[in-house]
């Protein structure tokens, strides 16, 4: 019968729709990330570390950021 409660499908709200594909979207997003950051760790072991290695950041100036320099 029709009036029966939790029977059927229901009709998801129009926000908790769009709240659903921007969760289901970042995490796509993710782990497609997260697929490129072993995908390149793979390749840089197949090659060396000698030619990707401005991929981890550890080549950056030091004391770029004005805040981190030591007070005296």
């Amino acid at each position: 019968s029709p009036c029966r409660a939790g029977t059927g499908p229901k009709e998801l709200q129009p926000w908790l729709l769009g709240l659903t594909a921007v969760v289901v979207f970042l995490f796509i997003v993710f782990v497609l990330l997260l697929v490129n950051r072993l995908w390149q760790i793979r390749m840089r072991r197949w090659d060396g570390d000698a030619s990707c290695t401005h991929l981890g950041g550890r080549d950056r100036p030091e004391g770029g950021g004005g805040a981190q320099a030591p007070a005296v």
